[in-house]
């Protein structure tokens, strides 16, 4: 018999894309619609400063192209902004007015970089990473400069501050360990990190913080709490990610930081699913909620949620607490296994 589900998925990333495959695998007559706010097709993040670089194209940068989704009767629709949704009436309402109905949903909208409180009196003048939009918007601008400050406050501005440097660029990292993402950056750590991006031949600053900053004919003016005085050419933050869920909020939908799941990774909706970096997950073992990061915990919970869609019933197992994958890197909570 045909299948009446139309399965609605907000998000273009891992989580999704896995998640629409298995749908399709598994329920081949039913309607699946992917819902993008980006312009671009899946696409893999962490080849983004390779693109900058130049060592790459944006074909090498693509996982799927359109005629994928078309085989699989897919439907993709790009720059679509998601309002809010209403889980009672299995409605979602986009940004330009329309408003679309449901039979299942899954959440998997991600995360974007955030401005800590520390260093909102600079938000104008720092620059974020972490889209192919803002790849194409300072392409030019890191290409052509001179000089950087780097704000690492994650794992991935380790791999950004050494794409400047292999680029021939000046690079200063100004080290906040409290802000650190996903993981707190322990004395030790940050001495480790200090040490290596030394030797790289990138100026660390560490327990200092921003005084001032100011945009001149030159520049960008910086004075650190230590008195350390520079002028940079752009200013980059990498403090850490929030979960996309400004339009779940208010719908019904428990959230915290991210959007509260099960270990099913379902919400408090039955035929609503979160999975991602969006989705905060509980753990019966801990008896409390854990978000998951990095690009292979986001595709498995998407292809787990896509089964559980279909009524399977699987487990998420919780990554083990000392071991993650994050944008590239192994991850072990207690160090950085591959961080040299």
């Amino acid at each position: 018999m045909p299948s009446n589900d139309h399965y609605v998925i907000i998000g273009n990333g891992p989580a999704g894309n896995h998640a629409a495959d298995v749908l399709r695998k598994n329920d081949p007559d039913a309607r699946i619609t992917l819902l993008s706010n980006e312009s671009m097709l899946f696409y893999y993040k962490h080849k983004l400063p390779a693109l900058i670089k130049g060592t790459i194209g944006d074909t090498e940068l693509s996982v799927k192209g359109a005629r994928d989704y078309k085989e699989k009767n897919i439907r993709l629709r790009l720059g679509q902004e998601v309002e809010r949704i209403d889980p009672r009436e299995n409605r979602i309402y986009l940004k330009h007015m329309e408003i679309m109905s449901y039979t299942k949903l899954l959440i998997a909208s991600g995360a974007s970089p955030r401005v800590l409180p520390l260093v909102s009196n600079f938000a104008k003048h720092l620059k974020l990473f972490s889209s192919f939009t803002d790849a194409l918007n300072q392409i030019g601008d890191i290409r052509n400069g001179r000089r950087y400050l780097v704000l690492g406050g994650d794992l991935v501005s380790f791999k950004f501050v050494r794409m400047l440097k292999s680029m021939g660029k000046e690079v200063d990292c100004l080290l906040y360990p409290d802000a650190f993402w996903p993981f707190t950056l322990t004395k030790d750590m940050a001495e480790a990190v200090n040490k290596s991006l030394t030797k790289d031949g990138i100026r660390v600053l560490s327990n200092d913080g921003l005084k001032s900053m100011n945009q001149t004919c030159e520049g960008i003016d910086v004075v650190t709490d230590n008195g350390y005085t520079a002028t940079f050419d752009s200013v980059y933050a990498f403090l850490g990610m929030v979960p996309n869920i400004s339009f779940a909020l208010g719908s019904g939908i428990d959230t915290d930081r991210g959007i509260l799941v099960n270990d099913h990774l379902k919400t408090n909706f039955n035929n609503v699913y979160a999975a991602g970096d969006c989705a905060q997950i509980y753990n019966p073992d801990i008896k409390s909620y854990w978000l998951s990061v990095g690009w292979k915990n986001a595709a498995v919970q998407g292809a787990v949620a896509a089964e559980n869609l279909l009524g399977a019933g699987y487990v998420i197992t919780p990554s083990p607490k000392s071991i993650l994958s994050v944008e590239g890197f192994t991850v072990d909570t207690s160090w950085w296994e591959n961080f040299d």
